[in-house]
């Protein structure tokens, strides 16, 4: 009785070493995935477990006054089977119940209690992919042409150090501060929605295999949303955003340069307020400069290199709900004029948390360049094959509880030459002459999805996903004088994927940071949710956009005057 106390005691001990600790529970439990059968199921040829050990921060602070304030550690563990061969396998067909499993790590870790975390999530990853398997091959039957549902690579060993520690005080005062500069009149306006958000983790991920893969990477991003909306007298919503995204907290900025550019943000957007709205729609040149033409890329170019394969949807309602969708990627096919060339180096800035040496499976990320002379000649790809493309180049990301995607990094888009302003303003007078205007469009802002989500939690899944570009803050005519005019309350109609071959002067580039959904969908419900993703590209003059009226509800108008 004593000797069985004194082991009990010993499996309940504190780890001195907790991620040691649970690195070895990775190992004899993946071990033990060998014992794993059931009659005449296929064998398992890839055991994968994640652990994610980080401390986490997440706030939310509302005109000065914290709404929600969190930090605790984030001990999470996902495990991954895959059964039959990597020819034919249970991944990639749709549904939820596929052998990708989360499980809970004991914030006080021991090795033994990891370890029955693990074995029961192991234990039921490989019944629900041993199912999965025999519903996707009585459902599929693979195409000569098939190029296989995974890639084995040569396993890689390597441990990096963890993230540093997470600020949260610092970040509470910075959230509560950029918050409350909201809450002033500008110019006699009051805005409706002043928030910030904090999102913060450190620590570490951890990765292994029965192929042997063994790898320890850092975790390290704090990541800062403040969303301001501003209501018109007629209805209309408008939102503005800042988003900033570092290592630490203190790598953010300084707070008063933070917070003269949100108040300056403010100030603009309660302007807006008192501009017209537009009345008739607007077809012709469209300008985009600034953030503007880094989301217009972002929007409509990035999505064609990502190319991870689709899921096979179920023949069923509720199996097409889990459908993934990587759009239409193809090779070989013109995205942008003659002379341009787009790369995505995860490795460009090691500084940004976007950036990695080693994606989430594992594989050494690898600078890719996917546009050259304006044709798409390779995509962004996870070790998911397809026929065209041989292998992975360590790109996979997303969520670790499904299968990883080619995403998008650090993107650089270069074209061959660029501009002047005063030859980009001729180039658009001919051009909006030939439509019969005496001005043409610039745009030099879109709103942010997940920011104005605040107020309109649907307006992404109508108008604005049918268009695949979001709204415009304002929209500017620009006359042949140099004379501008600035509208609000204006939308896109149908912006073609193709619409970047039809760029027709080239200015000054653009650094932008956004969050990318973890998924692949548009944007994240959550707005500190997703993969911190940069690109860089140039201000584009479009031969030819609509643009149409998007008038405000009028019973959208607060009753009451804000408090």
């Amino acid at each position: 009785m004593l000797a069985l106390l004194a082991l009990l005691a010993h499996a309940a001990d504190p780890a001195a070493d907790p991620i040691a600790a649970v690195d070895e529970a990775m190992v004899v439990e993946l071990a033990r995935t060998a014992e794993l059968s059931l009659p005449e199921a296929p064998p398992i040829y890839l055991a994968r477990a994640h652990a994610m050990l980080m401390e986490q921060a997440d706030i939310e602070a509302s005109f000065g006054g914290l709404l929600r304030t969190r930090h605790d550690p984030y001990q999470v563990a996902y495990v991954e089977v895959h059964v039959g061969t990597p020819e034919f396998d249970n991944t990639g067909f749709g549904g939820w119940q596929n052998g990708f499993v989360q499980a809970s790590i004991p914030k006080i870790v021991t090795e033994q209690g990891v370890r029955l975390e693990l074995w029961r999530a192991l234990d039921r990853s490989y019944k629900e992919a041993v199912e999965q398997f025999a519903r996707k091959s009585a459902q599929f039957t693979p195409p000569p042409d098939y190029p296989g549902d995974y890639t084995l690579i040569d396993p890689i060993q390597v441990q990096l150090d963890p993230g540093p520690p997470v600020d949260h005080d610092a970040l509470e005062a910075l959230a509560k501060r950029l918050s409350g500069a909201l809450t002033a009149e500008f110019d006699g306006v009051k805005l409706v929605r002043g928030e910030a958000f904090v999102g913060a983790e450190s620590g570490v991920h951890l990765m292994r295999d029965t192929q042997g893969f063994a790898l320890q990477r850092p975790v390290a991003e704090n990541s800062l949303l403040v969303v301001m909306h501003a209501r018109t007298d007629d209805g209309m919503l408008i939102s503005d955003h800042t988003y900033l995204t570092a290592r630490s907290a203190a790598e953010l900025g300084e707070p008063d340069a933070i917070e003269a550019d949100i108040v300056a943000r403010a100030e603009a957007l309660a302007a807006l307020t008192k501009v017209p709205a537009l009345e008739e729609e607007y077809v012709g040149p469209v300008l985009f400069e600034e953030t503007a033409a880094a989301d217009l890329f972002r929007f409509v170019l990035v999505p064609q290199l990502e190319g991870t394969p689709d899921e096979i949807p179920f023949d069923s309602f509720f199996g097409e709900m889990g459908q993934a969708s990587a759009g239409d990627v193809r090779l070989g096919r013109r995205v942008l004029p003659l002379g341009w060339e787009v790369r995505d180096d995860p490795l460009a800035d090691p500084t940004f948390p976007g950036s990695f040496a080693y994606d989430s499976e594992g594989t050494p990320a690898q600078s890719v360049t996917l546009v050259e002379d304006g044709i798409v000649r390779t995509a962004l790809m996870s070790r998911v094959p397809r026929g065209d493309i041989d292998g992975t180049n360590g790109h996979g990301r997303g969520s670790l509880s499904a299968r990883a995607q080619g995403r998008a990094s650090i993107v650089e888009v270069s074209p061959p030459k660029a501009d002047s302003a005063k030859k980009m303003h001729k180039k658009a007078m001919a051009l909006a002459k030939s439509y019969g205007h005496d001005h043409y469009v610039v745009v030099r802002r879109l709103q942010e999805p997940s920011a104005r989500m605040r107020d309109e939690p649907y307006a992404w899944l109508s108008d604005e996903e049918a268009a695949q570009l979001p709204r415009p803050l304002a929209i500017v005519k620009v006359y042949a004088d140099g004379r501008e005019e600035v509208l609000r309350g204006a939308q896109f109609t149908q912006v073609q994927r193709y619409a970047l071959r039809d760029i027709a002067a080239v200015g000054e580039s653009t650094t932008w940071n956004y969050l990318a959904s973890m998924g692949g969908a548009p944007v994240d419900a959550t707005p500190t949710a997703g993969l911190p993703t940069r690109i860089t590209a140039p201000s584009v003059l479009i031969g030819e956009l609509e643009l149409v009226p998007a008038p405000g509800d009028p019973r959208a108008v607060p009753l009451l005057s804000a408090p």
